[in-house]
This record gives C-alpha cells, sequence and structure tokens, in this order.
C-alpha cells in the first residue's frame, strides 16, 4: 500500500479539514423577506436615529416587525396560551409609547420590550431547551438572540442566489454595493484635491439633503441590516434541533442555607425590636433618643430597607432552590423561610411607613409613586414565596414572572404624572402656605401634567422668577415639536400641542 495514501487519511489530518459551508435553503416568502427585512432596517434606523426618545415609532416598528414575522412564519404557535398572552403583552408595552410621554418609562420601556420580544420569539419559535417558567431560560433565549443575528449571515446571500430568473440584477446590486465604498473614498480624495470641485459637491450635497432629507443615508444603513435581520427570522422560521435536556440545578443538604436563613432571622428580630421603640415611643422620644423630627426620620432610610427586602427575598428563594427539603432538616429550613419572608414584610411596612410620613411633609413625585408601586410588587412577591416554601411543585418563577410583567403594565398605564400632579395640586389648593416645586411639575413629567398646572394662577412664581404662564407656554412648545415628527409623536403630546 502507499504510504502517501495512509498518510493522507490519518485521523488528524481528517478533523483538520474544513468542513463545507451550510447551505440554506430557500423558497418564494424567503426572497420576499429580503425586501421586507430592508423595511424593517430603515424603520429601525429612522425610529432609533431621532432627537429624543422615540414615541410612536416604537409602536409602528414592534407591530411592523412582528406583522412580518405572522405572514413569514405564521400563526400556529400562538394557539398557546402562553405564546399568545406574551404577544399580546408585548404590544400592550409597545403602545405605551405612542400614549405617554415620560421619558423615564420610555427608557427602560425599551429596555423591558427588547427582554420581553427575545423571550416571546423563541417561545413562540419552540427552539429553547429551557422552559420559560426557569429563570435559566432568560440567558438561553438572548444565547439564541445572538445566535440568530451573526451565526446566520449567508442565509441571506443563499436566499437572493436562489432566484431562479434572470439574476442579472443581483449582480448590479452587488456591483453597487462594492463601488459604494470606492466611491466614497475617491471622492474625498478629489473634494481634498481640488476646492472648487469641492465648492460644487457642497452645493450638490445641501441641494440632495434638501430633496431626500437623511431617507438616503438610513436606506444605506437599513440594507446594512438585512443580513442580521434575515438570519434572525429565518432561524426563527427554520429551527435546527437541539439535542440534549436542560439543565438542572444540584441540590444540597438543607443545613448549610438553613444556618444563613437563621443568622438573617435574628439579626431582622432585633433591629424589628428597635424599630417598634421607635413607632410606639412617640415623637417626644425620637426627639430625645435620636434628635431628629419624624419628618426627618422618615427623610432616610426606606430605599435600603426596600432593598434589604429584595435581598431577603432573594436569599429565601435560592435556598429552596438548591437545598433537599426532605426530613426534619427540610421542615426546619422551610420555617426558617417563612420566618424570613414575615420579618422582611414588617421591614417593608417601616419602610411604607417612612415614606408615608416623607410624603405627608414634601408631597408626591415620580420617584416616590416608583417606591409605592415596589413595595406593592415586593409584598406580592412575599405571598408567591410562602406558597413556594409549603407547596411542592410550585413553580415560583412562572407566577413572578407573570406578575412583574402585569405589574409594570400597570405602573405605564395608570399615568403616574398625572396622578403626582393633581395630588401635588390639591394639596397646594387646600394649603395656600405649602411649597409646590412648579419647575419639577412642568420640566421633570411629562405634558399630562399641563392640563392640571392650568388650575393653579397663572402669575404663580418660581423659585428662580419665572411665571408658571412662561413655563406651560414653553412646554407646549416643545410638545409641539415632539407631535410635529412621527417618529417621536404620542397622544400626550398631540393633546398638549393643541393648547395655547
Amino acid at each position: 500500500m502507499d504510504k502517501s495514501v495512509v498518510r493522507n487519511t490519518s485521523p488528524v489530518q481528517a478533523d483538520a479539514e474544513i468542513k463545507p459551508r451550510r447551505i440554506y435553503e430557500a423558497d418564494g416568502k424567503d426572497r420576499v423577506l429580503l425586501l421586507l427585512t430592508w423595511v424593517l432596517g430603515f424603520l429601525g434606523v429612522s425610529v432609533m436615529a431621532g432627537r429624543q426618545l422615540p414615541g410612536l415609532g416604537i409602536t409602528i416598528l414592534t407591530a411592523a416587525w412582528y406583522g412580518v414575522l405572522l405572514w413569514y412564519k405564521g400563526a400556529s404557535g400562538l394557539r398557546e396560551r402562553v405564546n399568545f398572552l406574551m404577544l399580546g403583552a408585548v404590544l400592550l408595552l409597545a403602545l405605551t409609547f405612542s400614549l405617554y410621554s415620560n421619558l423615564w418609562l420610555r427608557s427602560w420601556n425599551l429596555v423591558f420590550l427588547l427582554v420581553l420580544v427575545t423571550v416571546q420569539l423563541f417561545q413562540w419559535s419552540g427552539q429553547g431547551k429551557q422552559p420559560w417558567t426557569s429563570p435559566r431560560m432568560v440567558v438561553e433565549r438572548f444565547g439564541l438572540l445572538l445566535k440568530g443575528l451573526f451565526c446566520h449571515l449567508p442565509a441571506c446571500w443563499d436566499a437572493a442566489r436562489s432566484y431562479k430568473g434572470d439574476r442579472r440584477w443581483l449582480a448590479a446590486f452587488v456591483g453597487l454595493l462594492l463601488a459604494f465604498p470606492l466611491f466614497t473614498v475617491a471622492l474625498l480624495l478629489l473634494t481634498n484635491a481640488d476646492p472648487y470641485f469641492a465648492h460644487v459637491v457642497e452645493n450638490l450635497t445641501i441641494i440632495l439633503l434638501l430633496l431626500f432629507g437623511s431617507s438616503f443615508l438610513r436606506l444605506v444603513l437599513g440594507l446594512a441590516a438585512v443580513p442580521f435581520l434575515f438570519g434572525l427570522l429565518y432561524a426563527l422560521r427554520h429551527p435546527e434541533k437541539r439535542e440534549g435536556k436542560a439543565w438542572e440545578l444540584p441540590r444540597i443538604d438543607a443545613l448549610l442555607p438553613g444556618v444563613v436563613l437563621a443568622v438573617m432571622d435574628l439579626l431582622y428580630v432585633f433591629f424589628i425590636a428597635v424599630q417598634f421603640s421607635v413607632l410606639f415611643g412617640g415623637t417626644g422620644y425620637l426627639e430625645q433618643a435620636t434628635g431628629l423630627t419624624y419628618a426627618e426620620y422618615a427623610r432616610g432610610g426606606f430605599f435600603q430597607l426596600v432593598f434589604v427586602a429584595i435581598l431577603n427575598l432573594s436569599l429565601s428563594l435560592s435556598a429552596l432552590q438548591i437545598a433537599r427539603l426532605e426530613g426534619k432538616d427540610g421542615k426546619w429550613l422551610r420555617s426558617l423561610s417563612t420566618l424570613l419572608i414575615l420579618l422582611s414584610g414588617v421591614i417593608l411596612v417601616s419602610a411604607a411607613c417612612r415614606m408615608s410620613l416623607y410624603v405627608a411633609v414634601y408631597g408626591l413625585s415620580f420617584k416616590r409613586v416608583l417606591t409605592y408601586w415596589g413595595m406593592g410588587m415586593l409584598g406580592i412577591f412575599f405571598l408567591i414565596a410562602l406558597l413556594k416554601t409549603w407547596r411542592k411543585g410550585f413553580c415560583c418563577f412562572k407566577v413572578l414572572f407573570a406578575v412583574s410583567v402585569a405589574g409594570w403594565l400597570v405602573l405605564n398605564f395608570c399615568n403616574v404624572d398625572r396622578l403626582v400632579a393633581r395630588y401635588n395640586v390639591s394639596l397646594y389648593q387646600q394649603n395656600s402656605s405649602a411649597m409646590i416645586d412648579l419647575e419639577y411639575l412642568t420640566d421633570s413629567l411629562s405634558y399630562d401634567t399641563l392640563d392640571i398646572l392650568e388650575k393653579l394662577p397663572g402669575d404663580t412664581g418660581t423659585e428662580t422668577g419665572e411665571t408658571l404662564e412662561a413655563l406651560l407656554r414653553e412646554r407646549r412648545q416643545q410638545a409641539r415639536w415632539d407631535a410635529g415628527d412621527w417618529e417621536t409623536w404620542s397622544l400626550s403630546a398631540a393633546l398638549a400641542a393643541k393648547k395655547k
């Protein structure tokens, strides 16, 4: 036998051979998708390139994304209730951008919308090995998102090549893509070489910008997004089979987490005893012991107490998740976890009392309402943790996830800014000697506060000497700017812009 043949077929050399690239099969829908992803890319660039956080643009972009997805993939996966409910939550969250104008909520809604869309997409496609009831699902879904965006880039080219008709348009299109960077470099060199040519190009550029605005640049950037968007959608319609089982967390002896919970329980028993001495001792006892009034005492500390409550909730759920709960040790761990939850509830009530004392003196603000909302959500989470403690087989994360999404939607749709403005204006009208921060109510909150503030006299002054009438006039002008652009339009801005 020829030795060279043996060397050429050695296992090491065979392993080193480069595998051929995967060929992505495409049909008529895939070819149409090329154009639709360009439209999605153009919309995405247009929405995110605005001068401010987008409003109606996000609602339109989300609707367009799911419209394309429903046409491309079909609605069969939505027959499962969880997929349908997640889609409803996504659309409701996207709707808030076109209804309200609170910039803080818009910023966080962009983050939560990305998370919720990612979870919903791969739950719909059925690609995840981790069930949506597991917290590890979130990490897995984002891994699938990155894989869909960056690991299927050749699918775009294969779909274009699958066209059976005249392919000269494809050659012309690729030629344009290759010519664009060369054209740009040559143009820059020529404008630097000849001042008069640079002057002509500058004038021509101004004319083109006046005629087409930034649409051409957005079309180019949208085209650059096509391979990524197409690869993601292709992966959703043509999922790869993933073998293997979901990873299970190993269980440990209940003694270790039990000791941790016992130590924390002792600390919180001591802390609550001190708290009760303040609550039942009265204002005289507090001032004598610390030199603080009730208002000063309430001014600080509630954020730290809320953080402690979150820490305790995480600690209790983690202990129940990793420990073996059989036998006496399991019962003791459940009892210690229950005590920790109850003590945390008392700490949460203490934080709420401090917040109420503070609001009674200084009034409401968006952050204070947000704190009330957070404490209410924590109270619900503690009840869920109690169910997890004593009910075998109770799927805690499933309920926590659903309650969190529902709670965030409630916060968005209750229009917090109007609640804050209505409370503070009512307080000021009942007591004319009370202080009202007009600059905060007009500038820091959304346009939804303006019609409520109009109930106050227009000559009401601020600390900087401006009048309420001048502040309202300036804010309504800003509302007209937002309402004049479809990307930043919202119902809140449009209603505020109508009034003079």
